[in-house]
């Protein structure tokens, strides 16, 4: 009788795994079918290859709905000249963090129109700054094309490793390894993906300034990624599966050269028109325009700290830094996670967090 229910647990248990593992294919087959409708400005070249990213909810149904998605390889040095100072420029355009922006975005979007939709509202007060939760129907999982930089990309691939490993910034025995990203000229002050989306699994997703409108922290319920390597020593505190359906844009022995542009795309944004970005600009842009705030991306910080404004609604004085702000933020789990991470790599506030919103870029995009 034992035996038999020792059996039959192994077999539920098997069956759940098959569940899950379909889905994770399911998963990356929706990415890649979001990406492919995409129009074909700022993808790759027949030589040229690229990473996607995407973020996607999946309901209680098992029902997929990819809600962001981004694409990119490229990280601006640390040198100021190069990354400006008022919050218009992409500093880190790697796939995961254009996709998280796109999400940002989004999550902007659905609490300035009060879709209910992802985020539903909680206070509904005047006086009060509105308040809103995910979606309790749903759970939101992070895709990836390939293993992120940094310590997973170096556990999928040991021989052929990473650019960047010789910039790990702690010793071996450390229990997370930090790594900067490569980049042309300056040294980047860019921390890897890998490192990224651990601090993401920790202590939400939605970041400072959104954190200010949302009741608890936006937690993710699984990464997928494509890979064959077993990477849960790398994100240890989420489950992780691996999928074989590989991104027909990726680096392969036709494509050889990294495509210099970035995508972001997010629920409600054209497919024909993606937000397009190359050196951490708009694509097309004019020199003379590109630390001007209103002809940022719209996933620039300098866009959303004007959605910021937007939700706060005249609650706050005009003369407000981009820093003081993100400082009214309450998240005590980025405190924990700082304070467990002590040699964290933290952008210098004075320099590139001390921007206020100028009036001529006050309109919405």
């Amino acid at each position: 009788m034992m035996i038999k229910k020792r059996e039959m647990k192994r077999l539920l248990e098997s069956e759940e795994e098959q569940e899950k593992d379909n889905l994770a294919e399911q998963i990356a087959s929706s990415c890649y079918h979001q990406f492919n409708l995409l129009s074909s400005r700022g993808k790759p070249s027949l030589n040229e290859w690229t990473h996607l990213a995407a973020f996607v909810c999946v309901d209680e149904k098992n029902h997929i709905d990819v809600l962001s998605l981004g694409t990119g390889t490229k990280c601006l040095g640390g040198d100021k000249n190069e990354r400006g100072t008022q919050g218009c420029l992409l500093h880190d355009s790697h796939a995961e963090v254009i996709a998280r922006r796109s999400l940002m975005r989004l999550f902007y979007d659905e609490i300035i129109h009060e879709n209910n939709s992802i985020l539903i509202k909680q206070q509904d007060d005047e006086k009060e700054v509105k308040k809103f939760v995910l979606n309790k129907s749903l759970r939101l999982y992070l895709f990836v094309s390939y293993p992120p930089c940094g310590s997973a990309a170096y556990l999928s691939d040991p021989v052929k490793r990473p650019k960047f490993e010789h910039k790990s910034l702690n010793s071996s025995d450390e229990e997370e390894q930090l790594y900067l990203k490569p980049g042309k000229g300056f040294q980047t002050t860019s921390l890897s993906c890998t490192n990224k989306i651990n601090r993401w699994i920790y202590q939400g997703l939605e970041g400072s300034l959104l954190n200010q409108f949302i009741n608890s922290p936006i937690k993710l319920s699984g990464l997928i990624i494509e890979t064959t390597a077993d990477l849960s020593s790398v994100f240890k505190d989420i489950s992780i599966k691996s999928v074989k359906n590989s991104f027909e844009y990726g680096p392969s022995s036709e494509r050889l050269r990294p495509c210099a542009m970035s995508m972001a795309w997010w629920q409600g944004v054209d497919i024909i028109y993606p937000v397009v970005t190359v050196d951490g600009y708009p694509l097309g842009q004019v020199k003379k325009l590109r630390h001007r705030q209103q002809y940022a991306s719209p996933i620039a910080k300098c866009s959303f700290f004007r959605l910021y404004h937007q939700l706060m609604k005249n609650r706050l004085p005009s003369t407000i830094t981009y820093a003081q702000a993100k400082a009214l933020s309450s998240n005590s789990l980025r405190e924990e996670f700082m304070t467990k991470h002590p040699e964290w790599i933290q952008t210098d506030q004075d320099i590139f967090y001390s921007f206020t919103l100028h009036c001529s870029s006050s309109k919405s995009t």
